[in-house]
C-alpha cells in the first residue's frame, strides 16, 4: 500500500520518475502500467493496473440512467491515460492533466494506500489552507464515520 510523500521534479517532457518508495509497492500483476487519470480537489490520480481493475468494477455498477452517476463516469473516465514505466522508471504525465492540476516543474507525489496522488505543490498548499477545523477535529468526525464509534479525544 503506498503511504507517505515525495517532491520530485519533472523533466523538460513532464516525465516524472516515480520514487522508489512507491515503485516498491507496485504488485506483480500490474506488469508495470499505470493509469493517470483526473483526482479530485484538482490533483491527478495513479493507479497500478491491478487497483485500476478493480475501479472498474465498481464503475460497472453505476446506473448510467442516473444523471449524477453518468456525469461522475464522463469526467472521471474522459481524462484516463494508460502508460507504463519505462527502463529508467518514469511516467509521462500528459498535457490535459498538467493543465487540470496545474502542474509545472515540480510535484508532490502522495501515496494514498491503493494509489496515487500527484499535486502542484501550490494547489496543495492552498487545498490545506481552506480545510475546516483542525486535524484532531476531523479526524475525530472521520472516525465516527467510519468506526461507527464517538471517541473523545480531549484530555
Amino acid at each position: 500500500m503506498f503511504q507517505g510523500h515525495s517532491i520530485c521534479s519533472l523533466d523538460a517532457k513532464s516525465r516524472l520518475v516515480l520514487p522508489s518508495k512507491f515503485r516498491k509497492y507496485m504488485k506483480s500483476e500490474a506488469n508495470n502500467k499505470l493509469i493517470l487519470t483526473r483526482g479530485m480537489d484538482e490533483c491527478i490520480l495513479l493507479y497500478p493496473q491491478d487497483e485500476w481493475d478493480k475501479v472498474k468494477s465498481v464503475l460497472l455498477n453505476y446506473n448510467v440512467f442516473n444523471a449524477e452517476q453518468r456525469y461522475f463516469m464522463r469526467e472521471f473516465l474522459f481524462f484516463v491515460n494508460e502508460c507504463e514505466l519505462d527502463s529508467q522508471n518514469r511516467i509521462l504525465l500528459p498535457a490535459q492533466l498538467t493543465e487540470f492540476a496545474h502542474v509545472k516543474k515540480e510535484v508532490i507525489v502522495m501515496g494514498m494506500l491503493d494509489k496515487i496522488e500527484i499535486w502542484d505543490p501550490d494547489t496543495k498548499k492552498s487545498y490545506d489552507e481552506k480545510r475546516y477545523g483542525t486535524y484532531e477535529d476531523i479526524a475525530q468526525k472521520v472516525s465516527e464515520t467510519i468506526l461507527n464509534k464517538k471517541f473523545d479525544i480531549q484530555n
